[in-house]
C-alpha cells in the first residue's frame, strides 16, 4: 500500500505541474521591456554658450516628460564634426538632431537671406521675423529637400568683428585677413569690405588667431567669449553687420519613428528651449560685451559715417545674393517691411 500510495502521489504531482493532456495553465511569458529612444544633438558652439544652455533645458524637459524613455545626448563644440559634417549626419540619420547656422542654404537657398548683411535693424526685428510666418514660408522645402524637419530658429546673434589690430575707420578693414565659415556670401561680404576672407571651421579659429594665420574673425559677443577669442584678440568692431540664426533640425525619419505622444513632447520642448534661448541671448549679448571689455578688449562702435560706408559697400553683395539665390529679393523686401 505504501508503494501504491507513493505512485499515486507522484502521478498527481506530475499532473498538477504539467497539466493533463496539455490543458493546464501555461507558464506566463516575460514582459517585453518598453522601447527607448536616443536623440544625439550635434552643434559647434562652446559648452557654456547660450545654445547649449538651451539644449540642456530641452534635454531635461524631454527626459522628464517621457519618463526617461527618450534620452537626449548633447555633443557641443564640434564633437561630432564641423557644421558641414553634422548636417550630413542628420540628413543620414546617424545623428538625430543638429543646430547648424545658415549653411542649410546649400540645400535650401532661401535660408541664405537671413544672413544678408545689414538686413535686420535689431534684435526685436530679427525675433519677429524668425519666429513668425516669414520663417515658416522659408522652411517649407526643408523636409522634402533634406529629410530634416525644422523645430525652430534660435539665436547665434548679431555678428561683430574681432581683430589683432584696431579698426577705427572703414579704411582699416582693407587687407584685414578675416576668418569666415565656408559659406559663399560670407566670402563676398568680406571682399566687399576690402578684407581678405579665409574659410575655416569654428573649431580651428582659436589656433588660427593665436598663430596669426588670420588677423580676425566675425561672431556674436557670446561666441567670442565662450570660444575665448579674447585671449588672442585685442580689439572689437561693433559692426552688427549680420544676424546669425541657430536652426534646430531633426531627422524626419527618426521623428516619424517616435510615438505620437513623444513627437509632441519633442516639438513642445524645442519651442520652450528656443524661446528660452532668445530671452537669455538678448540679455547675455550685453553681459558678454561688458565681460570682454573687462578682459581688456577695446570695443569700437562705428559712427554714422563709418556705418554708412559699411552698408554702402554691400550693395554689390545684395545683387550677388539675388542672382545666386532666386527668390531672395522678394523675401528681403518682406523682411524689411516687418515693423
Amino acid at each position: 500500500m505504501n508503494k501504491l500510495s507513493k505512485t499515486v502521489l507522484c502521478v498527481v504531482l506530475a499532473l498538477a505541474l504539467t497539466g493533463c493532456g496539455g490543458g493546464g495553465a501555461k507558464k506566463p511569458e516575460a514582459a517585453k521591456p518598453a522601447e527607448t529612444y536616443t536623440i544625439k544633438v550635434a552643434n559647434f558652439y562652446a559648452a557654456d554658450h547660450p545654445i547649449n544652455q538651451s539644449v540642456k533645458r530641452f534635454q531635461q524637459t524631454v527626459e522628464s516628460k517621457t519618463g526617461g524613455k527618450v534620452k537626449v545626448q548633447n555633443f557641443p563644440n564640434s564633437a561630432l564634426g564641423s557644421e558641414e559634417v553634422f548636417i550630413d549626419s542628420v540628413k543620414k540619420g546617424t545623428v538625430q538632431m543638429g543646430i547648424p547656422g545658415t549653411m542649410l542654404s546649400r540645400d535650401v537657398p532661401a535660408y541664405s537671406i537671413v544672413e544678408m548683411p545689414f538686413l535686420f535693424v535689431g534684435w526685436e526685428h530679427a525675433r519677429k521675423v524668425l519666429t513668425g510666418p516669414i520663417a515658416e514660408e522659408m522652411n517649407k522645402p526643408l523636409i522634402e529637400k533634406t529629410g530634416m524637419r525644422l523645430l525652430g530658429v534660435a539665436v547665434n546673434g548679431m555678428r561683430v568683428i574681432s581683430s589683432g589690430k584696431a579698426v577705427n575707420n572703414y579704411d582699416d578693414l582693407k587687407g584685414l585677413r578675416l576668418r569666415v565659415p565656408n559659406v559663399p556670401y560670407y566670402v563676398e561680404m568680406v571682399k566687399a569690405f576690402g578684407g581678405v576672407p579665409t574659410t575655416l571651421p569654428l573649431s580651428e579659429v582659436f589656433n588660427a588667431l593665436e598663430q596669426k594665420v588670420v588677423d580676425g574673425q566675425d561672431n556674436p559677443y557670446p561666441t567670442v567669449r565662450a570660444s575665448k577669442f579674447y585671449e588672442v584678440q585685442k580689439y572689437m568692431l561693433e559692426s552688427n553687420h549680420m544676424f546669425s540664426p541657430a536652426n534646430w533640425v531633426i531627422n524626419e525619419k527618426f521623428f516619424q519613428s517616435l510615438p505620437k505622444e513623444y513627437q509632441a513632447i519633442v516639438v513642445d520642448a524645442a519651442k520652450d528651449a528656443i524661446q528660452h534661448n532668445w530671452e537669455i541671448s538678448m540679455k547675455k549679448d550685453q553681459e558678454d560685451k561688458n565681460f570682454l571689455q573687462e578682459k581688456g578688449l577695446t570695443i569700437v562702435v562705428p559712427d554714422k559715417s563709418f556705418r554708412d560706408k559699411l552698408q554702402e559697400s554691400q550693395k554689390e553683395v545684395y545683387t550677388w545674393f539675388y542672382n545666386k539665390y532666386p527668390g531672395t529679393k522678394e523675401l528681403a523686401d518682406k523682411i524689411r517691411a516687418v515693423k
